[in-house]
């Protein structure tokens, strides 16, 4: 006969409650919910199909729910994957193309040439523009030999 694992009660009915009523994050009020229906003594599969979710996903909550109470039904995330390139190398790559006209095509086939890195043109632009807010600029070099203020001589004429 399989071993019939109940979930931990040691919580009081009306503090857990309370404390799905305060929470936020619609994932762990989720789960709230199922260990409220376990404490009501309903079965895997009932609560399973009254939150239309699998069996096993309540039996992982109720056991996460058992070992570590709360903070068990929380999302562990583990952080995803390393950037390529870090935030001192984006730092390094806007520093080197400052002030030479270049468009986000070129800083794409730059990175790729000098990092051995490929990005995509939406992903280097959300880069450079969303995050780290370089300004938009000239898709050309200034010429260098033209005085500071030629914009005011010019409009004097």
């Amino acid at each position: 006969m399989p071993k019939i694992i109940k979930v931990d009660k040691t919580y009081p009915r009306d503090a857990l409650e309370k404390l799905y009523r305060s929470e936020g994050d619609g994932r762990v009020k989720e789960r709230l919910l199922a260990i409220l229906y376990l404490y009501d003594d309903k079965s895997v599969p009932t609560v399973s199909a009254l939150l239309k979710v699998s069996e096993n996903t309540v039996r992982d909550w109720r056991a996460r729910w058992n070992e570590k109470g709360y903070q068990g039904l929380k999302p562990q995330f583990s952080g995803g994957y390393r950037p390529q390139l870090s935030d001192k190398d984006w730092d390094k790559v806007i520093q080197e193309i400052s002030g030479k006209g270049m468009t986000l095509e070129d800083v794409r086939f730059y990175i790729k040439d000098e990092y051995n890195v490929s990005y995509s043109y939406k992903f280097v632009w959300k880069k450079l523009r969303m995050e780290k807010k370089v300004k938009y600029g000239k898709a050309y070099i200034e010429n260098g030999k033209m005085p500071k203020d030629a914009e005011q001589t010019i409009k004097k004429k």
